[in-house]
């Protein structure tokens, strides 16, 4: 049994399925609040995923809108997009949904060196674990989302996705494969040079200090994983679908989420489909920049200021009570 009055065993810690629970060993090893009951912990690291399905959109977008969305040092290198769903089946979060937009960017580091790679200025999920995991340690933007994407009918050839946030679709598009070539790719798809990078900030407690940061991972693998590459395709699990292939598609920001706003009008090229494994290490700082707040002249502005016109400064209404 698995509990006994007050004694309590764990079957899963003798055959070795996961490690002892955080107070059962070394504090070093607590990495993630809250310290009693974790949403992640230190054995997902490197996180592993197999046989997930990856659904992307190709879009392209205004290359300014792009911009307006990409803080310093980060410079966006064209305007096509990869806008995808992912059903992860296998990871060590657990199975999840997940949704993401990337852009083909390069940062000149203080190093000397030019980091290219795919920048992600808007995620969303449906489970806490892999969004804490994945922000808190790399600063992936992730949010909280319902996401639903299938492959279905005769050869799975039909394919429908929807993403939904705090009572607002955000995203939705369907069609059907016809693995025709798409008209055009990501720039990063393919090169083997091209890793991925994340905007991080961290803020102290009193609000005075905040720490600026580009994290990058390489394409390669970690040591002690061999050689090649983190993200390993499946050649026989592709599908394509054409510009004509998708029969709906709409995109919307919201009072809460302005991802469609500020992507503009975009022109959607087609549909790339594959399954992959993909290992994720720790990520490596290669920009680094400190903000500091003035209390006296700074803080009225930040602390105090106008709730903003579209609701991030989220209002809840009064209650109202009858006069009788």
């Amino acid at each position: 049994m698995g509990i006994q009055g007050n004694e309590y065993s764990y079957p899963w810690l003798d055959e070795g399925e996961v490690p002892p629970l955080p107070f059962d060993r070394d504090r070093i090893h607590i990495i993630s609040q809250g310290v009693a009951d974790p949403v992640f912990d230190y054995d997902i690291v490197p996180l592993t995923y197999t046989d997930s399905r990856w659904m992307a959109y190709v879009v392209r977008a205004d290359i300014n809108d792009m911009k307006h969305v990409t803080p310093e040092p980060i410079n966006i290198q064209d305007n096509v997009i990869e806008f995808w769903y992912v059903i992860h089946r296998n990871t060590m979060l657990g199975p999840y949904m997940e949704f993401g937009v990337t852009f083909s960017a390069t940062v000149n580091s203080p190093d000397g060196n030019t980091y290219k790679a795919g920048y992600y200025p808007y995620m969303y999920l449906s489970n806490d674990s892999p969004i804490f995991a994945g922000k808190e340690p790399f600063g992936f933007p992730k949010k909280a989302a319902y996401i639903a994407a299938f492959e279905h009918g005769t050869n799975n050839n039909y394919f429908n996705m929807a993403m939904e946030r705090r009572g607002y679709f955000l995203h939705t598009a369907n069609g059907r494969y016809s693995d025709k070539p798409v008209a055009a790719r990501p720039t990063f798809y393919g090169k083997t040079d091209w890793g991925r990078m994340n905007y991080r900030i961290t803020t102290e407690p009193d609000v005075i200090k905040s720490i600026h940061e580009v994290t990058y991972l390489p394409s390669e693998l970690p040591p002690g994983f061999g050689t090649g590459h983190r993200f390993q395709l499946n050649p026989a699990s592709i599908r394509t679908a054409t510009s004509n292939d998708i029969r709906s598609w709409y995109m919307s920001g919201t009072p809460y989420d302005y991802m469609g706003g500020q992507l503009g009008n975009v022109e959607v090229v087609g549909l790339i489909s594959f399954t992959f494994n993909l290992i994720i290490p720790p990520a490596k700082t290669i920009w680094t920049k400190t903000i500091t707040r003035d209390p006296d002249k700074d803080f009225g502005m930040l602390l105090y200021a106008t709730p903003f016109k579209y609701n991030m400064r989220h209002r809840f209404l009064l209650p109202q009570y009858s006069q009788g």
